[in-house]
């Protein structure tokens, strides 16, 4: 019987005696084993599957400015190239007119669906972000809210 101390707590290993004993810990040790193999199967990104509907984290990289698009769309600069558009669960007040704009995560930040982070205009209402996703530039950002105002206004006209 052997203990090891990691740091105020101790623990008991036994090593197994009786065939039983044995038979537990590699039965135990078996499905570990299992587990692992598995695990990169389970990670797998579900894009792979055509399933292109499926949201994704966005990592947004140093975030030093942003583009107000309108009362629901916002692009985050990163760096000289890089471009995120958020789009707000609601329309946010104030939000064209505004000097500056408080966010609740930092420069540099992981954001993953369902997104729980929000914009803090002037006025210090605070708007919940729904999706953030990576776009080539402003203009491509206003582009792809077009076409999917168009798409709504084309759905809503077939009901």
């Amino acid at each position: 019987m052997k203990f090891i101390q990691l740091g105020v707590m101790s623990y008991r290993i036994t090593c197994p005696t009786s065939k039983e004993d044995k038979m537990k810990y590699l039965i135990i040790a078996s499905l570990a084993a299992c587990a692992f193999a598995a695990a990169p199967a389970l990670a797998m990104d579900h894009h792979e599957n055509g399933e292109a509907d499926t949201p994704r984290c966005v990592r947004l990289v140093q975030i030093n400015g942003y583009s107000v698009i309108d009362r629901e769309h916002v692009v985050f600069n990163g760096g000289a190239s890089r471009h995120y558009l958020a789009t707000l669960r609601h329309s946010c007040p104030d939000l064209r007119f505004g000097i500056q704009l408080a966010t609740s995560f930092g420069e540099n930040a992981t954001l993953c669906p369902p997104v729980v982070e929000f914009i803090t205009p002037d006025n210090g209402f605070r708007c919940a972000i729904d999706t953030v996703e990576e776009v080539d530039s402003v203009d491509a950002a206003r582009t792809l809210i077009a076409e999917r105002a168009e798409a709504e206004d084309a759905s809503d006209d077939q009901e």
